[in-house]
């Protein structure tokens, strides 16, 4: 399993550069997008643990909370669980259940950790909580279904996250 899908170097430099990185993994969904909407599921997973990558880059990354700043953190921490839940489906499709639950797990994780840095903005904090509860459903679920020797072609939990 390979860990970085990025060059450590460019993750640095999107870490001192949150609006560049912003820009940048928004493309990478819409590549991602793209290569799965075509049926090609190897270059959807490459970009897709590379969007993973650089969503998580940007949600560690030091940066002002500011109230009037809010919107931009909303926006990155969502699309950090999203992809997280878009990956383990696009995983759960190559039948790679393992993989899947660990990249539902680090999602987890990831967001666990950034909730103190967050403490004072509950509508932040509210955000990671429902981002937490969609991660766990799909990873039970994940769990269960390997229990009974089923392979999920989708999973819905991970497909349909209410975060409003």
């Amino acid at each position: 399993m390979k860990t970085h899908h990025l060059c450590p170097v460019y993750r640095k430099w999107l870490q001192l550069n949150p609006m560049i990185a912003r820009a940048h993994r928004s493309a990478l969904q819409n590549q991602t997008q793209q290569a799965h909407i075509k049926g090609d599921t190897q270059e959807a997973k490459r970009l897709g643990y590379q969007t993973f990558e650089a969503a998580k880059v940007i949600i560690t990354a030091l940066q002002p909370v500011l109230p009037d700043r809010v919107k931009p953190i909303h926006e990155d921490i969502l699309a950090f669980g999203t992809m997280g839940m878009y990956l383990a489906t696009l995983l759960i499709k190559n039948d790679e259940i393992k993989e899947a639950h660990r990249v539902l797990q680090e999602s987890q994780q990831q967001l666990l950790a950034i909730l103190p840095l967050h403490a004072t903005t509950p509508t932040v904090c509210r955000l990671i909580a429902t981002l937490q509860q969609s991660l766990e459903t799909g990873s039970q679920h994940l769990l269960s279904k390997k229990r009974q020797g089923q392979l999920p072609s989708i999973c819905p939990q991970l497909a349909s996250a209410n975060v409003h």
